[in-house]
């Protein structure tokens, strides 16, 4: 199946998925975009698809001879794994939040508006974290690579859930750029498109690397 498939498949269930959110919320008001939602249980899947991809990756680059594991360019492949397994993980057990909670604790930080936003400065930087380690191993991907746009559009997307969960996360800056009425109708809304963009970037990181994976197969 080619990339363009494969997309176009993760796009409909991922629209399917966001539609019958917003449907059942809309009838019983249960947020299926909260932790204990679908959208979670489907996001922590997606990112467990992209974890496999990459370790299926860097075990066929075993095939073709490995020199020791930290000088081989290869060893990306593990570091994606293991981070967009780790991310599954944070999808599902909240890592980011207990992170957050912990320096509150740690530095004696009172909550406020500024502060209760560090969890999503945590998020932030695991796209900023991801980033540089496929910078740093640039040409090992480059090798492998068909299509580039599908990886830039995923990690936009992400950032697009950083800035929107920022947001949405008090309608304090709603409010201040929209004026209260506005910032309130438009709140909840906005935690919706956070979560839409999530699994949306997710579809476009899961057929990157299912290319990465074609390609790659190419070369045994």
């Amino acid at each position: 199946m080619k990339e363009r498939s494969v997309l176009i498949l993760l796009l409909i269930l991922n629209s399917l998925a966001i539609s019958l959110a917003i449907i059942i919320y809309k009838n019983t008001g249960y947020n299926h975009f909260g932790e204990k939602g679908f959208i979670t249980i489907l996001s922590a899947v997606q990112l467990l698809v992209v974890s496999m991809l990459s370790y299926k990756i860097y075990q066929a680059r075993g095939m073709m001879g490995r020199s020791s594991f930290w000088r081989d360019p290869s060893v990306v492949w593990a570091i994606i794994a293991s981070g967009f397994l780790f991310l599954a993980a944070d999808e599902v057990l909240r890592i980011h939040e207990n992170i957050d909670q912990l320096i509150h604790y740690v530095f004696g930080l009172k909550e406020t508006n500024l502060t209760d936003r560090i969890d999503d400065l945590i998020v932030g930087m695991y796209g900023l974290v991801g980033i540089g380690v496929l910078i740093a191993y640039r040409d090992e991907l480059k090798k492998y690579m068909r299509n580039p746009l599908f990886l830039v559009l995923g990690f936009v997307l992400m950032f697009t859930m950083v800035v929107l969960d920022t947001l949405s996360h008090k309608n304090d800056i709603l409010a201040e750029i929209l004026g209260g009425e506005m910032a309130a109708s438009l709140y909840g809304w906005l935690s919706f498109a956070e979560d839409s963009s999530k699994i949306l970037a997710e579809a476009f990181f899961i057929t990157a690397f299912y290319g990465f994976y074609l390609k790659i197969k190419e070369f045994y």
